[in-house]
């Protein structure tokens, strides 16, 4: 029925979305939500009662977007009722408990959160006594705790706020003596219930929060929650001109702009996650676990006899995982997610059972683990005190890195909360320099790289994620919102955004981005060349031939776009064309054996086999490597019957140690054209070892049969062979 409501509405077919609307709101029993609905058919009466009689209404159109939106509100305020009066699980069970135990008030949370703040600050001054006063602070901070996440719970699962809500909860985000990370922690609950339901109210705290608030873990909390809001909310942000405006003049602002951009590429860069996750899994740590050298740790490896001694086999292993490592280190600066893999076994202790929890800033006060820090044994440049303090670990992983040493032995635990020795300098200073990355003008983006690693773990970690939609499975490109495109894509980030999408092989939406650049830029040559790589990667020749012609003309005779004109050229069978931009480049670079070795390919496909030759015989000579062109001579003889010469490069090939299938198959043609037969069968045995199935065999036989008639094997001979293995 909602569904069927909010089609109507998109229809504009009001009188009736509101008698359905209604049968849907008595369905909740929510006496409020019923009466409200019965208003708007009233209104919605009069006005058509007005309309029927001719009489002139200026303010007709104004009253009439009204209308509908507030009939977009009471229908998702009445299907959202509705589905968690049924369904089952964690969200449902919370909305179900504050239905029969309203929560506190914002105002009484607030004065709650104050008063403990105050009490927390005092209480180390009041108290002598050592144990009493962690006694003391420890039950502040779970009050502490067990307000912040009922403040979280509160919000998540509000339908829309009354004005008296939206001031209240204004005034708690104004409080000066409320911590941020408790406030950050409303914001992120604010951000996920605009997800599930559009409040206008919400949408203006978000606003809000980032004109008014300065700390940064509440600022990029914020901006996350207007893009992700606006995106999955854009249909109903259009409803409301006064929102609308209010994005457009964040483009005033060039840090602003700057910092979206930064959290657009962050949410583009979660799409790499899994794909560093598997390759932790399957690839670098099943090598580092089976590298004889990696096993050792006795093994010098600064000493010169051992260096000298070290099987070869390992030091390109050693240097493979290296390379590896490296590209992770690479990615880890971009502000990619590296340590999914490292922390998502970690998840499962009672602290993450609670949603709020997942979106806790780090905070020794917080209850779960201040016992850890209470006695002062953890010093800051110990091993523990460092990896807190360093910005490549999200605050959730920082949790759960504390709630794990916690559960460790007492010698163990002081061993890694002690000073770190003279030993571990090294190690000190790699992990300081890391978090030197915190000085002021990378505060904004370390929080906001936090923050989304923190989202990625709820959406993917946390035991009840079926129960909601997982905004890490979709697209997150912000940009493709009218509302947030200003803000994305102005001035250099437009082309910023395409060039990250090319660098990491999403072509499609970097051919977007690029088409739309070069109406922007229309004289930028690297514009046209990747926007004619990408269509050429998506193998959309045509277009990307196109584009390609734009680049050429721009900077002409550029190497690489003749290359690309010629490899588009040849995938589309337009051999002639393919090679006059081959033989353009070869003007350029006359001993370029990959280009001489396609030009000879062009014009064999093109039966120019002498001339062919001429260019394969070249490759042979010059190439360390002629087995590519020695390949292609014997089949130019082949198709021009010079067998013999053709049985001479083939014998050749079969000795080689990197003898390839089709290499056995062209010598059986070979010896099939010249009737020896058995050395053929000999030859296509060879081919059949190397396929899984004798379909697979045909298959690759049949491929040449025109082949093999036009040097005169009939038919009939061509079916015979296989029969005879």
């Amino acid at each position: 029925m909602y569904k069927d409501i909010i089609q109507f509405l998109d229809q504009r077919r009001l009188k009736e979305a509101f008698a359905q609307l209604s049968s849907l709101a008595s369905k909740t029993g929510n006496w409020k939500l019923t009466s409200e609905v019965e208003t708007l058919q009233t209104t919605y009466g009069y006005m058509l009662q007005y309309a029927a009689q001719g009489m002139d209404d200026p303010g007709r159109g104004k009253m009439y977007a009204r209308l509908r939106r507030t009939g977009y509100e009471l229908a998702d305020r009445a299907g959202f009722i509705n589905d968690q009066q049924t369904a089952q699980g964690y969200f449902a069970s919370r909305f179900r408990s504050f239905k029969q135990m309203p929560p506190h008030s914002f105002q009484e949370i607030g004065m709650t959160l104050e008063a403990i703040a105050e009490d927390v600050g005092v209480t180390p001054l009041m108290i002598a006594d050592e144990e009493k006063k962690r006694t003391e602070l420890k039950s502040l901070y779970e009050r502490n705790g067990k307000a912040t996440d009922e403040l979280f719970d509160k919000i998540w699962t509000s339908v829309q706020w009354t004005e008296e809500e939206a001031n209240e909860a204004a005034a708690l985000l104004d409080s000066p003596l409320i911590p941020a990370n408790s406030l950050a922690v409303m914001i992120s609950a604010v951000t996920l219930s605009l997800m599930r339901i559009f409040d206008e109210r919400k949408f203006h705290l978000l606003l809000h929060a980032y004109r008014q608030r300065t700390e940064p873990v509440i600022t990029q909390r914020a901006l996350v929650g207007i893009l992700l809001a606006a995106s999955y909310q854009e249909k109903r942000l259009a409803l409301y001109p006064e929102l609308t405006a209010a994005l457009t003049i964040l483009s005033d602002s060039p840090e602003t702009v700057k910092q979206l951009h930064h959290i657009q590429v962050l949410f583009l860069l979660s799409r790499e996650t899994e794909k560093i996750d598997r390759k932790m899994r399957e690839e670098i740590i099943p090598k580092m676990m089976q590298n004889p050298h990696l096993k050792n740790p006795d093994l010098k490896i600064t000493d010169i006899e051992d260096l000298e001694d070290k099987n070869p086999e390992w030091e390109k292993s050693m240097s493979k995982i290296s390379d590896e490592i490296r590209q992770l280190g690479e990615l880890q600066m971009e502000g990619a997610d590296t340590y999914m893999s490292t922390f998502s076994q970690l998840k499962n202790y009672p602290f993450f059972r609670q949603a709020a929890h997942w979106f806790y800033p780090f905070d020794r006060q917080t209850a779960d683990i201040a016992d850890f820090f209470s006695d002062g044994k953890t010093e800051d440049n110990s091993l523990i005190g460092l990896l807190l303090s360093s910005p490549m670990f999200c605050n959730s992983d920082k949790y759960s890195f504390c709630l794990t040493i916690n559960s460790l032995p007492p010698s163990q635990r002081e061993m890694l909360s002690t000073r770190l020795g003279a030993q571990n300098e090294i190690m000190q200073e790699n992990i300081s320099k890391l978090t030197a990355e915190t000085h002021e003008g990378e505060k904004e983006n370390i929080v906001s790289r936090q923050y989304i690693h923190d989202l990625y773990r709820f959406f993917k970690l946390w035991m009840f994620r079926s129960e909601q939609h997982d905004l890490f499975a979709d697209e997150l490109t912000f940009w493709k919102s009218p509302f947030l495109r200003p803000l994305l894509l102005s001035d250099e980030y437009h082309k910023q955004i395409a060039d990250y999408l090319f660098t990491k092989d999403y072509f499609q939406e970097a051919a977007e981005l690029y088409k739309e650049l070069t109406a922007i830029s229309p004289e930028d040559a690297d514009i046209w060349q990747k926007l004619g790589f990408s269509y050429q990667k998506m193998r959309h020749y045509e277009k990307a031939v196109e584009a390609y012609l734009q680049a050429d003309i721009l900077k002409p005779d550029h190497v690489w776009t003749l290359k690309h004109l010629a490899q588009c050229h040849k995938r589309m069978r337009n051999y002639e064309k393919a090679l006059s931009y081959f033989y353009r480049v070869e003007a350029i670079q006359p001993d370029n054996l990959n280009l001489l070795l396609q030009t000879g390919q062009c014009l064999a496909t093109l039966r120019d086999y002498a001339k062919a030759l001429q260019y394969f015989f070249k490759v042979e000579y010059l190439d360390k490597t002629p087995e590519n062109a020695q390949r292609a001579i014997g089949w130019c003889y082949f198709m021009t019957g010079k067998y013999e010469e053709a049985l001479r490069f083939y014998e050749k090939l079969l000795q080689t140690p990197g003898v390839q299938m089709n290499d056995w198959l062209n010598a059986g043609h070979v010896y099939t054209a010249m009737n020896r037969i058995t050395e053929a069968l000999k030859c296509y045995r060879e081919v059949e070892k190397r396929t899984t199935t004798h379909d697979e065999f045909m298959r690759i036989y049949l491929a040449d049969k025109e082949a093999l008639m036009e040097q005169g094997v009939t038919e009939e001979d061509i079916y015979l062979i296989p029969d005879l293995l």
